[in-house]
């Protein structure tokens, strides 16, 4: 009885203050659309970065002379490695594999007939658990005598400038994303916020009489809350609707269209289901937390 008759104390505020109402619906409204734009958009690249960053792995070369002891070795240091959490797994490719694949990677693999030998040396393709770990890996395995010392990188090779870039850029992806997205969230906050102080502040003698004969802070409150929360809630609703039409009639169609790599790979990004619930949620939350927080001050007499 008590949650139908604050129900029906939002409903009334809000066709009581239309104008106001449509004001906070609005606020709602371009908070998440923004809100809905970005979120998948940063899942997208930031799934991207990951992804380069996964093909950051060391070459460990092994020079001819090396002996089979030494080459036992080698690889029983990056099994501890990979024991103490810093290397994912590792591959031996032999002088014939690397050729191989060297050939598979030509135009014209006959040009390679013309060598006298091989001289491609066998290698220990090592993944890192994370590529931040691959200075540690190479300077643990560097006094190793049966790495070769002639091939680039002094026997290990790893990209050691794209590295840094790439993990700085995946840093400054992910404060810049989280950063953005809270100021969003704030900022839509204390849009609704505002908006609501205006219904809340056409009622204030209401609110204050209520409160000299006794009525409980939330028994005040749980209307212009549910009113928030209806606003947050059909703002968001139009937000998604508006997103909906623009990944139709937008994005799929440059998507399937498109022949750029940043669209052909395999990198991810949230669900358009999972994305509407989300923003549906926030926008109700939004609201509420808007509502709440601005009626603290007219709670007192």
């Amino acid at each position: 009885m008590r949650l139908g008759f604050f129900l029906r104390e939002a409903v009334r505020s809000i066709r009581a203050n239309v104008a106001i109402s449509i004001a906070a619906i609005v606020t709602v409204m371009i908070a998440v659309f923004i809100l809905g734009t970005f979120i998948p958009s940063y899942l997208y690249v930031q799934s991207t970065v990951n992804q380069q960053k996964s093909r950051l792995d060391l070459q460990v070369y092994v020079a001819d002379a090396a002996t089979t002891p030494e080459v036992a070795a080698l690889q029983a240091e990056i099994v501890g490695l990979k024991d103490h959490g810093l290397v994912k797994g590792f591959t031996y490719v032999s002088k014939d594999e690397a050729l191989q694949q060297f050939k598979s990677r030509l135009n014209d693999p006959s040009i390679l007939n013309l060598l006298p030998n091989n001289p491609l040396p066998a290698s220990f393709d090592v993944t890192p658990t994370d590529p931040s770990h691959n200075t540690q890996i190479a300077a643990s395995l560097r006094a190793s005598p049966a790495i070769d010392t002639t091939m680039p990188g002094n026997g290990i090779s790893y990209a050691e400038q794209t590295a840094n870039r790439l993990l700085s850029i995946a840093r400054f992806i992910q404060y810049a994303g989280l950063g953005l997205i809270g100021v969003l969230l704030i900022a839509a906050v204390l849009l609704i916020g505002n908006t609501i102080r205006l219904s809340i502040f056409a009622r204030r003698r209401e609110v204050e009489v209520m409160r000299l004969v006794g009525a409980t802070n939330w028994f005040i409150r749980w209307p212009f809350v549910i009113e928030g929360i209806i606003c947050g809630v059909v703002g968001a609703v139009i937000s998604v609707a508006a997103l909906w039409v623009a990944k139709v009639l937008i994005v799929d169609p440059y998507v399937a269209s498109s022949t750029d790599g940043l669209t052909k790979n395999q990198a991810n990004t949230i669900g358009f289901a999972s994305l509407a619930i989300l923003l549906i949620l926030a926008g109700g939350a939004v609201g509420a937390v808007g509502s709440g927080v601005t009626l603290r001050r007219f709670l007192k007499v």
